[in-house]
């Protein structure tokens, strides 16, 4: 009988701070606690294929970019506005917080993956639909800075 007393005390006490922190809008924390995890800086990357990919682009929130592609010096560039909003919309379509992490190397030989990852979340391949709208326009990037043609207009060099 005396075990059963304390078991009731202590599931009363849980049950008044569960009630406290509830009433007063939950746990005490910080503001910055509430806001959504920052996008920015993006990774893509893109691995594999017949050719044999091997990319990384990194964006800063600024538009700063730094980009690595297999047996080429790192290109460091700043995008233009209108990619600089192309890419920020883009990032705030991808639903960070409900992203499962996926597989993100090759399956098969010829496989081409290309991912995002930040640290609000992923990384995600871009041609998986939990990627969120904004997928099209990070590979569209990721082809624009791979082209000399385009490139330049996109992300003149630093």
């Amino acid at each position: 009988m005396r075990h059963l007393a304390r078991r009731c005390r202590r599931a009363g006490a849980a049950a008044v701070v569960l009630a406290a922190t509830t009433a007063c809008g939950g746990l005490a924390s910080s503001p910055a606690s509430h806001s959504p995890p920052a996008s920015f800086p993006l990774t893509i990357s893109r691995t594999g294929g017949i050719a044999g990919f091997s990319d990384v682009l990194v964006v800063t929130e600024g538009g700063q970019v730094s980009f690595t592609r297999k047996g080429r010096a790192t290109r460091r560039c700043q995008l233009t506005p209108g990619a600089v909003e192309r890419v920020t919309s883009a990032a705030s379509q991808v639903p960070w917080s409900r992203i499962t992490p996926g597989r993100t190397r090759p399956s098969f030989p010829d496989d081409l993956v290309t991912a995002v990852q930040s640290p609000a979340g992923g990384p995600v391949r871009l041609d998986d639909q939990q990627a969120g709208k904004g997928r099209l326009a990070l590979t569209g990037l990721l082809d624009d800075l791979s082209d000399p043609a385009t490139a330049a207009r996109v992300c003149p060099p630093l």
